[in-house]
């Protein structure tokens, strides 16, 4: 083998090695340490939360794209109390990363809909019960995608009707149902 391709495999060795010993020494020292705290949270989670239903995982695949940026914020959010922007988008880009190695898609969902913010507490099948006296696999369509927008904004979506309802039917179709 020539000098130059022995240096080359080298420094491709070294580029794609170091940012994954990085990223595995990261996950041993600040991710790992709070996979057994989620798993807890899961396990207490409303049986609807823990397990949404298609429909609703549907919904919020509609909404945010996929629960784990959502689900990385909102675990930064409560394991750090991050000082600077700079230090929270890393942290929540580096668990975005790595979180869907410790769960699966569907933890993830019920990750995201226990521990999301409606208003008042955390949890949607709790915003579903208060606003629609349903438990989430009893709503209708149109209740569920109203349920998923409110988690968006909840509180200027709960006092402006409309902008709900506007947001609800965008998501319907996004999700391919009919309004």
């Amino acid at each position: 083998m020539s000098r130059v391709v022995r240096h080359a495999v080298r420094a491709v060795a070294l580029l794609i090695g170091a940012p994954l010993t990085g990223l595995f020494a990261y996950d041993l020292v600040a991710v790992r340490p709070h996979v057994a705290g989620m798993e807890a949270i899961l396990a207490q989670a409303d049986s609807q939360d823990a397990s949404p239903p298609l429909l609703i995982r549907r919904l919020i695949d509609a909404s945010v794209g996929s629960p784990a940026p959502s689900v990385a914020s909102m675990a930064v959010r409560q394991f750090y109390h991050s000082r600077s922007a700079m230090d929270w988008h890393a942290r929540t880009a580096l668990w975005q990363i790595l979180l869907p190695m410790h769960f699966s898609d569907e933890e993830m969902y019920g990750l995201y809909a226990s521990q999301a913010y409606n208003g008042v507490d955390k949890g949607l099948d709790r915003l579903a019960r208060r606003e629609h006296g349903k438990s989430l696999d009893a709503l209708a369509p149109i209740e569920a995608a109203r349920i998923v927008a409110i988690v968006q904004g909840p509180s200027y979506m709960l006092r402006d009707r409309q902008r709900l309802e506007t947001h609800a039917e965008r998501l319907m179709a996004r999700a391919g149902y009919a309004p």
